[in-house]
């Protein structure tokens, strides 16, 4: 009768372990899924599949490791590795690891060497059994059991993240965040008429005409539409010395818009001009910054905004020079030049382009006022004066377009 009792207990803890089991197990799915969840808020495809093969490794690795449950994740859910970053920042973030993680960066297209990895893998194991051995408790716990997703999103905060202060590991996301941009812009109507099926008006003398081989009876209504109206740009941006923080971003941006908008026209400046819209048509951006490091020889070098505004005028302006088209001159407004020359320049610029728009990063602070002597002399010309230090004034930089 003795023995009852100790049977009794040793079932219900047997069955009690795996009742707690498998309530840790489903918190842990459900876990995963809202991480899988957060990923995809911040466009990293994540496939069901790739959710799936994420649990069934599990089952292979060590769950107490924290570094084994962020490889495994790691491994299964992302389809490529431009996603690492923005990956390595959300895991931190959801399950809480407080940047303990030996995260592997990889840099294009190398990795760390082997003999780093090991040497980090083996002192987070390290970090992670003093810990167990300090809260015994912990040892079985997941490493999070918050349910609620956070509200944090990856690329409202790098949007608003200045040029300056981007980190080398976060400029793969970058190229990914430029090419989400919205930069189309829906196609105004102009006065001028075109032959159209989907018209709404009836082309009356087209109609008429055709008839004449019919014997004058108008078998066929024809119908026409007014012709689109293009929004055409011209750039100019300035790639001296006091840009070089924010040249690249900007090129990257210009080359997006290229790409959406016709007809846009793109040059660069410092002491001389040179145009390289060809250079921007290449199908990816590694090549066509590549070539432009080839053919721009004079990048970072000084600023000359009279004499290049001046070659512009002189070589480009007898085409490009219409009231059909917007200026954009993307420059912080150092001149070390002659201010007379580009007053001058400015005056044809206003009577020559539609508007006038003036991107300067330096408007990113808050008591900037354009006192050096270039912006001073080319603020009177300018129709619309607006900061590009980040992704978000950028996208407030298209609106305006929209809106012209």
């Amino acid at each position: 009768m003795a023995q009852r009792p100790v049977t009794t207990i040793k079932k219900v803890n047997r069955e009690f372990n795996e009742k707690d089991y498998q309530q840790r197990s489903q918190k842990l799915i459900k876990r995963i899924l809202l991480f899988a969840d957060l990923l995809r808020i911040n466009r990293v495809p994540v496939h069901m599949t790739k959710e799936l093969d994420a649990m069934a490794a599990l089952k292979h690795v060590d769950i107490k490791s924290r570094f084994e449950f962020y490889m495994a994740l790691k491994s299964t859910m992302l389809v490529s590795y431009k996603y690492f970053p923005v990956f390595d920042q959300l895991f931190n973030q959801f399950w809480k690891t407080d940047d303990n993680l030996p995260i592997i960066r990889r840099n294009d297209p190398e990795t760390q060497d082997g003999a780093q990895y090991a040497e980090t893998k083996l002192s987070d194991d390290k970090k992670n059994d003093d810990k167990s051995e300090e809260n015994p408790e912990e040892e079985n716990k997941p490493p999070s059991e918050d349910y609620a997703l956070p509200a944090y999103s990856l690329l409202n905060t790098l949007k608003e993240k200045d040029f300056e202060n981007i980190k080398p590991e976060e400029l793969l996301v970058y190229d990914e965040l430029f090419k989400t941009l919205r930069i189309k812009i829906k196609e105004k109507r102009g006065r001028r008429f075109k032959s159209s099926n989907k018209g709404k008006i009836i082309d009356l003398n087209k109609s008429i005409r055709q008839s004449r081989q019919k014997g004058g009876e108008i078998v066929t209504i024809f119908k026409k539409e007014k012709k689109p109206k293009h929004s055409k740009i011209v750039l100019l941006a300035d790639v001296s010395g006091s840009m070089d923080i924010y040249s690249t971003f900007l090129i990257k941006f210009i080359y997006e818009m290229q790409r959406h908008i016709r007809d846009t026209e793109t040059f660069v400046f410092a002491t001389q001009l040179k145009r390289i819209t060809d250079l921007l048509s290449y199908r990816s951006i590694r090549v066509a910054l590549s070539m432009l490091s080839r053919n721009v020889l004079f990048w970072s070098g000084g600023t000359n905004l009279g004499g290049s505004f001046h070659d512009f005028n002189e070589v480009y302006g007898g085409k490009l020079r219409k009231k059909s088209r917007i200026l954009v001159i993307l420059s912080d407004g150092w001149e070390k030049g002659d201010v007379e020359m580009l007053k001058k320049q400015m005056i044809i610029f206003k009577k020559g382009f539609k508007k006038i728009i003036w991107l300067n990063p330096n408007l990113k602070y808050d008591n900037y006022e354009p006192l050096c002597m270039g912006m001073a002399a080319a603020m009177p010309y300018v129709d619309y004066f607006l900061p590009c230090h980040n992704l978000k004034t950028l996208e407030s930089f298209i609106e305006v377009i929209k809106k012209i």
